[in-house]
C-alpha cells in the first residue's frame, strides 16, 4: 500500500490549492503535513541541528528555512511509519507530475526488491546507470553523481526507519543528506529520465532563501567534504551496479 504526504506551510494556502489540482490530475490523494517554519525555531541549542558541522560541511551560514524543510521531511517520514503503509511518497508543495505518474509509481513498487529510496525529481542528471526497465520508457537507475532536490521522493519502510534514526541531528540540507544513502546501508535509485520537474515555477517557501557564503578560506573544509562525498558516491554507485549485474548472471 502507498501513502502520499504533502509538506505545506500553514500560510501557503495558494500552493495547497495548486497541489490539489496537480495531484487530482494524476489520481493521487495525500495527507497534508504542516510544514515547520524554521524562522520560528530557536536554532541555538536545538538538539535536532548540529550548526558547527553544517557550516563546516556546507560552507554557508545555517539557513533557518532549510532547518524547517529538513525537520518537515523527518515529520513526514514518521507519519509514514506510523501509518503501517508499505511505501511512502513524500512531496513538497512545488511538485509536479507527468500524466503517466500512477503507472510509473506502480511499476516502481512492483520492483520493490530493487530499491529503498527512489528520487523522482532532481536538479542534476545524477549520471544514471539504468538497471531495470519500467513502464512507459522509464528506467530504474543507479546515480553516479549528485541529484539534489527533494520535492518528490519514494521510500520503503526500511529506508524511512533508518533515516529517521540516522539523519538527526541535521548536518546538511535535506536533499544532500538523503543522497548519502550508502552511509545507512540503503539502496538509492533514481528514475531515468527524471519524471517530476525540479523547477516548476514555484520556488520553495520552506527550504530555500539567500544564504551567506563564507570566505573561500573558511570553505576549504566544505570543498574537501564534497570531494570525498563525490568519490564515495561514485565508488558505491559502481559497487551497486556490479552487484546488480552479478545477481543477474547467477539468476
Amino acid at each position: 500500500m502507498l501513502k502520499t504526504y504533502l509538506i505545506n506551510l500553514d500560510t501557503s494556502g495558494d500552493r495547497l490549492h495548486v497541489m490539489n489540482g496537480r495531484t487530482r490530475f494524476v489520481g493521487l490523494s495525500f495527507q497534508r503535513i504542516s510544514g515547520i517554519v524554521g524562522a520560528d525555531l530557536s536554532l541555538e541549542g536545538l538538539e535536532e541541528v548540529d550548526i558547527a558541522t553544517y557550516e563546516k560541511c556546507h560552507g554557508k551560514a545555517l539557513n533557518p528555512g532549510e532547518v524547517g524543510c529538513y525537520l518537515s521531511h523527518i515529520t513526514a517520514m514518521r507519519e509514514f511509519l506510523a501509518s503501517g503503509a508499505e511505501f511512502g511518497l513524500i512531496l513538497e508543495d512545488d511538485a509536479n507530475f507527468p500524466e503517466n505518474f500512477q503507472s510509473l509509481i506502480h511499476s516502481v513498487m512492483v520492483n520493490a526488491p530493487s530499491w529503498d529510496i527512489v528520487k523522482l525529481s532532481s536538479f542534476h542528471s545524477g549520471t544514471p546507470v539504468n538497471v531495470l526497465a519500467l513502464e512507459a520508457g522509464y528506467h530504474l537507475a543507479i546515480p553516479l553523481s549528485r541529484l539534489y532536490n527533494s520535492n518528490s521522493i519514494l521510500y520503503n519502510r526500511v529506508a524511512a526507519e533508518r533515516l529517521v534514526r540516522e539523519l538527526l541531528p541535521m548536518r546538511l540540507p535535506f536533499d544532500h543528506a538523503v543522497e548519502r544513502a550508502w552511509l545507512y546501508g540503503l539502496r538509492l535509485r533514481s528514475i531515468n529520465p527524471i519524471p517530476c520537474d525540479a523547477d516548476t515555477g514555484m520556488e520553495s517557501a520552506i527550504g530555500y532563501s539567500l544564504q551567506l557564503k563564507f570566505p573561500w578560506y573558511r570553505r576549504l573544509p566544505c570543498f574537501m567534504f564534497r570531494i570525498r562525498t563525490e568519490l564515495m558516491r561514485i565508488c558505491f554507485g559502481f559497487y551497486e551496479v556490479f552487484k546488480v549485474l552479478a545477481s543477474r548472471r547467477h539468476s
